[in-house]
């Protein structure tokens, strides 16, 4: 991928938060504990449903939206790069949600994943999500990322606004192994179950 020396949402061209998100989870997965069961599991079950949910929103009018890539995500794109409108995506988005694919290895990975996926977070997941990345943050700068930025809400390519962390703005390269490394640690320290690289 020719984006991963520019991290930042911003210099993905307008790539959405979910792809970023969905990107980032199977980063983690690559660096984790080498392919555990649960890990493995997950990818083989995601794609037939990632086809499941293509076929879906082409289904309810958006004949433009693509498969799932090679990795089995569920494709994002904008409305204008699918020649519809919003609410025709959103309807489409809603109407399709349950066949998205329940990546991540916990509850509250795969609920993040699956609400971000189809822009509808609700506040409450939006806020236990904030709450778990400021732990996070704070673990990161006590343990080697003293830079580490605290969470920010934002919305990207007019999909629903959602956590992130602005990594360009710190300086920081959330693909290095180091610090995926020190990001499992505190994984580790705090027991944080949510989606760690938003």
């Amino acid at each position: 991928m020719n984006d991963s020396a520019t991290p930042h949402r911003r210099r993905r061209h307008g790539l959405p938060l979910a792809a970023i998100i969905a990107m980032a989870v199977l980063a983690l997965a690559a660096c984790g504990s080498g392919g555990s069961p649960s890990s493995s599991a997950a990818g083989s079950t995601s794609s037939p449903s990632a086809v499941a949910y293509s076929t879906c929103i082409r289904s309810h009018g958006v004949a433009k939206f693509p498969d799932p890539g090679s990795a089995g995500q569920v494709p994002k794109s904008d409305p204008q790069q699918l020649g519809v409108s919003s609410s025709q995506l959103q309807a489409a988005e809603q109407a399709c949600q349950h066949l998205i694919p329940a990546t991540g290895s916990t509850a509250e990975q795969q609920q993040e994943t699956q609400c971000s996926m189809a822009d509808n977070c609700s506040q409450a997941v939006v806020q236990q999500w904030m709450s778990g990345l400021r732990t996070l943050a704070q673990c990161l700068r006590a343990h080697g990322e003293p830079n580490w930025p605290d969470p920010i809400i934002s919305s990207a390519g007019g999909h629903q606004a959602g956590p992130h962390f602005p990594y360009a703005e710190a300086g920081i390269d959330h693909h290095s192994p180091q610090v995926l490394a020190k990001v499992q640690v505190c994984i580790d320290l705090t027991g944080f179950q949510g989606l760690p690289l938003p």
